[in-house]
């Protein structure tokens, strides 16, 4: 039994999901870091634009954004990741005022990409080896990957926040046992972004697939580590977050969900995708000869980028006396022949290949290394090999394996680990409050482990009433006529003035509602060259939201048509805030 779970762990694949995973979180990652860029002043000053935050988090931000990108393509993987957790403690994990659930799915796995090895593939640090390993006379083979790496971020990242959420919250909930989990917060404007009356009027599909999402949520963390079951799992929990993504003003919860869900993707899929995309039949052959370091670099450059397989390398030293050459290759060079017989070499070489695919232009900005010019032989370096370049395995290397077996090691720990801490946010291993409090939050900080309880009735009971601003009778992008989000409510901006400023049972002139309006007033007034400074007026207006337990026909519609009231008003001298409510008629 322990000899089939260390194979069924250890089992060596393919990287090239692990890459295809760390491109697409990263892209979503950095999406989220612009849209805290652009929204810097909210998160961060203690009044937008006029009592600033010190220092300046503007330039961290872009530093950080440039670190992110380096993810992206592969760069220094392993120092970026570090940075960027270390980025993710500093303004991730202390933006409590605007922080989500997706925040904790963050910086779990940004703890997890610096043991992942998801550099191994479709990365420069693959291309900077290559050349390197060149340079000793040696090939660079990509090694495989555990299996284990595909598992426990799918493990951490999904399987627990859905078992947590099922089993302590959901499994409890009136809202959600009636069947009303997904069709009551869509049927609140405040909360959904999408008018989809005709479909909320379909109580017997509504319900449904309340209950499919807790069943799926339940079973998950026992069946996705089966390959029988992992495609259907796959399906299903992609098709729930393409609605979440539709329905809810939470896009990269939606996103960034769906490409850890790209480790569940059978890795073969990715071969049989990448000869899809690939071309039929090359628009270019390339000559060069193998004992020239320049030409082999230039070789492994050409390789790397061409994706779409548009360009196929023949080694002339390798042919047989009997082929054909339609041109001369000269000693260390490198010749190109397209599809016409028409023949190419250094700078008109480049240019063919830019015209195949502007991609290629990168070999331009190498070409600084005399890719092609003077090559360095390789006889020296092989005269006790017969000449011949030799493949290097790295994978056959100790202290890759040492790497390989240690990183494994903090997997496998941290698997059980995550498990052990998710019991602990509920079933605290502390006799002491203050320890299990400062425990529980260590983790939620540093690993994202916590409580998930996601859309639950506590979040709708006594929402009865969201108030919005209007200036010069236009409503500010918080909420529109609708009363549903509008351009500044996404994400962490959506759920601090949802659930922080206008929250349920909040009442007139609480403390939440006049800080949200002095900060969403004041960044939006800079944000269009309103001056504070002069007299400017905000007109306080309110809706009134029902909100029922109880499935009820075109609840949404009706809740949409709700009037707006004015209530009170808002107004800035000086750049000081007052606030003028009619019910209490007094300055406060």
């Amino acid at each position: 039994m322990l000899k089939q779970l260390k194979h069924f762990l250890f089992k060596k694949v393919s990287p090239k999901g692990l890459a295809l995973f760390r491109i697409a979180y990263s892209i979503v990652f950095l999406l989220e870091v612009i849209t805290i860029f652009n929204y810097r002043q909210l998160y961060f000053d203690k009044l937008p634009y006029l009592n600033l935050h010190f220092p300046d988090t503007g330039m961290l931000l872009v530093f950080w954004m440039i670190v992110i990108v380096f993810l992206v393509f592969g760069l220094y993987t392993r120092i970026a990741s570090i940075v960027n957790y270390i980025f993710t403690l500093v303004f991730i994990s202390s933006a409590v005022s605007y922080e989500y659930h997706m925040f904790y799915v963050y910086s779990g796995m940004n703890f997890l990409l610096i043991f992942l090895p998801v550099h191994t593939s479709l990365s420069i640090d693959i291309l900077r080896k290559k050349l390197m390993y060149i340079e000793k006379g040696l090939i660079y083979v990509q090694p495989k990957v555990s299996k284990l790496n595909y598992l426990v971020p799918v493990f951490i990242g999904l399987g627990l926040v859905y078992f947590d959420s099922v089993i302590m919250y959901k499994i409890e909930s009136p809202m959600w046992l009636r069947g009303l989990g997904l069709w009551l917060p869509s049927s609140l404007p405040q909360i959904t972004i999408a008018n989809n009356q005709w479909l909320l009027n379909q109580e017997f599909l509504v319900k449904s697939l309340s209950y499919v999402t807790m069943a799926f949520e339940f079973m998950f963390v026992f069946l996705f580590w089966s390959k029988r079951f992992r495609l259907l799992l796959l399906i299903i929990g992609i098709v729930l977050h393409i609605g979440i993504l539709l329905e809810y003003p939470i896009p990269f919860f939606g996103l960034g969900c769906m490409t850890i869900y790209l480790l569940m993707v059978p890795i073969s899929i990715w071969d049989k995708l990448w000869d899809k995309v690939s071309a039929k039949k090359e628009s270019l052959v390339i000559y060069y000869v193998s004992n020239s370091v320049s030409s082999y670099k230039f070789k492994i450059i050409v390789e790397f980028l061409d994706v779409f397989n548009r360009i196929r390398f023949i080694n002339q030293s390798s042919m047989e006396k009997s082929y054909s050459v339609p041109v001369k290759i000269s000693k260390g060079e490198v010749y190109g022949v397209d599809s016409n017989d028409l023949s190419y070499s250094g700078k008109l070489l480049f240019k063919k290949m830019i015209d195949i695919f502007p991609l290629y232009y990168i070999i331009v900005l190498y070409d600084k290394l005399m890719l092609y010019k003077n090559p360095i032989e390789l006889s020296s370096v092989f005269e006790n090999q017969s000449k011949k370049m030799l493949p290097f395995l790295e994978n056959q290397d100790l202290n890759y394996q040492n790497r390989n077996a240690f990183r494994d090691t903090i997997l496998v720990f941290f698997f059980f680990l995550s498990s052990l801490c998710q019991i602990q946010v509920h079933y605290s291993f502390f006799n002491e409050n203050r320890i299990t409090y400062s425990v529980n939050i260590f983790l939620l900080k540093h690993f994202g482990i916590c409580k998930h309880p996601v859309f639950m009735d506590n979040h709708f009971a006594g929402y009865n009433i969201v108030y919005g601003l209007k200036y010069k009778n236009k409503f500010l992008p918080i909420l529109d006529e609708k009363g549903m989000p509008d351009s500044y409510l996404s994400g962490g901006t959506w759920v601090n003035y949802m659930w922080r400023v206008n929250m349920p049972y909040v009442k007139e002139n609480a403390y939440s509602l006049r800080k949200g309006f002095t900060d969403y007033s004041s960044f939006w007034a800079h944000r269009n060259s309103v001056d504070l400074s002069k007299n400017q007026e905000f007109t306080i207006v309110r809706k009134r939201i029902k909100v029922v337990f109880q499935w009820e026909e075109d609840l949404l519609r009706k809740n949409i048509e709700s009037p707006w009231e004015v209530v009170g008003k808002l107004t800035w001298r000086n750049k000081k805030p007052q606030f003028f409510w009619n019910s209490i008629n007094s300055n406060k």
